[in-house]
């Protein structure tokens, strides 16, 4: 009895040494894109913040590929002691699940929530060249010409195809799908007329809607941006319609509650600094700042709302 009261008391010493002496060394963020976009912004923002709230180096390790799971399992290999943390979107976390053969983790158990910092809907762009001056028309004109008309994506499951695929549905009408590897090619080909269609993201055709190449046709928020006051939603033609993700920092699970605490608490600061707010805004992000017990229920209820819409749809990531 001695021997076990003795190594319990030893275990807890030891959590509550690690979590007084973290952090010791630098941070590394994970981001599941490329540099550029709202992910990969996010993670800067953050990643800046903590140096500076922490007194130790945190550093931003862009991992692209496999629709985020490269950045996933790097994350899942590394100790669970929160030096190695993942800005993870929906498209890990509540969708890979349902339409990639590769996914072998489980987002609900391997990850633990640390804050959901901020969402983005997606706007419905298309080529300047194509007749439509609203989404009525899109629609109307992919009616008549079922299969012609085509859409692009930053690649085959990620957030940027099935916002386009869902709306599809919803308008019943046929686009062709083009994945592309990450969405600054997927916008190129757009601006460049080569595709039809992109459902970006805010921050992808803030800059270009100016440029006369795109036109940005409708969002897919419950309510108009800010940043885009003039674009009305999908929801003003198809009642009901909302798609948006998220981009919220996670650990991986086993991770010392007095440090995922830490990281929350210093994270969750962030909602009160402007500059941070106005780079959001800048990004058309919506800050969310959601704490660690909430965001696990969310992630919960999605995992049921995308599994209903993807379980049939023959999507599959590549």
């Amino acid at each position: 009895m001695y021997r076990v009261l003795a190594g319990i008391a030893l275990a807890l010493c030891a959590t509550t040494g690690l979590a007084q002496a973290w952090p010791a060394k630098p941070i590394t963020i994970v981001v599941p894109f490329g540099a550029g976009g709202n992910t990969d912004t996010i993670a800067r923002l953050t990643a800046s913040h903590l140096t500076k709230a922490l007194g130790t180096a945190v550093v931003v390790d862009n991992r692209p590929g496999a629709s985020g799971l490269i950045a996933a399992k790097q994350v899942l290999g590394a100790p669970a002691d929160g030096y190695t943390l993942f800005m993870a979107t929906a498209t890990q976390v509540v969708t890979a699940p349902f339409v990639n053969p590769n996914f072998n983790y489980d987002p609900a158990k391997d990850f633990a929530p640390v804050v959901n910092i901020g969402a983005n809907a997606f706007v419905i762009a298309t080529k300047a060249a194509l007749p439509v001056k609203n989404l009525g028309e899109l629609v109307a004109l992919a009616r008549q010409q079922p299969g012609k008309l085509s859409y692009g994506s930053g690649g085959a499951a990620a957030l940027t195809h099935l916002s386009a695929y869902i709306f599809t549905k919803r308008a019943e009408i046929d686009m062709v799908h083009v994945p592309y590897r990450g969405g600054a090619p997927a916008m190129t080909d757009l601006l460049g007329g080569v595709i039809d269609m992109y459902s970006a993201s805010p921050s992808e055709v803030i800059s270009q809607a100016s440029g006369g190449k795109i036109r940005l046709l409708a969002i897919s928020s419950a309510t108009r941006s800010k940043e885009l006051p003039n674009v009305p939603t999908i929801a003003e033609t198809f009642p009901g319609h909302e798609v948006t993700t998220w981009n919220g920092l996670m650990a991986r699970a086993g991770t010392p509650p007095e440090v995922l605490d830490r990281i929350a608490a210093e994270v969750l600061r962030m909602k009160d600094d402007p500059v941070v707010l106005q780079k959001l805004d800048e990004a058309g992000v919506v800050p969310l700042f959601t704490a660690r017990a909430a965001f696990g229920a969310q992630i919960q209820r999605e995992l049921v709302m995308w599994g209903k819409v993807l379980k049939n749809s023959g999507i599959r990531a590549e």
